[in-house]
């Protein structure tokens, strides 16, 4: 698998950039819904969708300071207790760098992780982010836009490898003796209304792939670290969201 080099943009450039880079949710979600529309066997599953985005003003988002997240841009203009579903994207990982410390193993490791890989990683956090809201009285988990719903994406952005990717690190008996942790994560997040096409808020934070709770770096231990690694930032929009709500 190939991925983008790594570069990183000045502070000051960031908002801008996202703002530029993160107008794709209302074009790319739920694609068939107009095709269906347009030939007239539109689904009652198929909410009204986006077929142009709106210009975002910059001055109108500000940095959130209290956000659990790193960075939560968000447009103040937005009212957040309107929004009670939210449409989720799977994870993506096809922009992912892999950046290191000078290791080239773990990063020639990594280089080498397929689709599938890559893909079952991203599962854990798809799987974990539904199980959440499917009955969240925060937001609730949907298939159909509307004007009360938010089109939510993450990204995995960069990867500093601490270790080879699973399928190298382990030995013949499926252990490794690695302790430093899979590696540290880089992602995003952005929200829209899914109705319209409007950004609401851009979200950009990090954590450790890292899990203590397996004395042996083995297979099991490595699907629970990022697990447990996907579960906190899950719980840290559930909260974002439930507070920005009752602002």
């Amino acid at each position: 698998m190939s991925y983008r080099p790594a570069y990183v943009l000045p502070h000051k450039h960031r908002l801008t950039a996202f703002l530029a880079s993160n107008v794709l949710l209302a074009l790319l979600w739920l694609p068939a819904a107009t095709a269906n529309e347009a030939a007239g066997t539109g689904s009652a599953d198929s909410g009204p969708v986006a077929t142009t985005m709106p210009s975002s003003k910059i001055e109108n988002f500000a940095l959130w300071q209290d956000s659990e997240f790193s960075t939560f841009f968000y447009d103040t203009t937005a009212d957040f207790s309107q929004y009670d579903q939210a449409v989720f994207f799977p994870m993506t990982f096809d922009r992912m760098a892999l950046t290191g410390a000078g290791n080239n193993e773990y990063i020639a490791s990594w280089e080498k992780s397929t689709f599938e890989e890559m893909d079952e990683i991203c599962q854990f956090f798809d799987d974990y982010i539904q199980k959440t809201f499917k009955r969240s009285d925060v937001l609730q988990a949907t298939q159909r836009g509307g004007p009360n719903v938010l089109a939510i994406e993450f990204r995995m952005k960069d990867f500093m490898p601490t270790s080879m990717r699973r399928e190298d690190a382990l030995d013949t008996v499926g252990e490794s003796r690695n302790r430093l942790g899979v590696g540290t994560l880089t992602f995003q997040a952005v929200l829209v209304e899914s109705q319209t096409g409007k950004l609401v808020a851009v979200i950009e934070d990090g954590l450790e792939i890292k899990s203590s709770s397996y004395a042996a770096d083995d297979r099991v231990g490595r699907n629970l670290a990022w697990k447990r690694s996907f579960q906190r930032v899950v719980q840290k929009l559930r909260d974002d969201i439930e507070t920005r709500q009752a602002i």
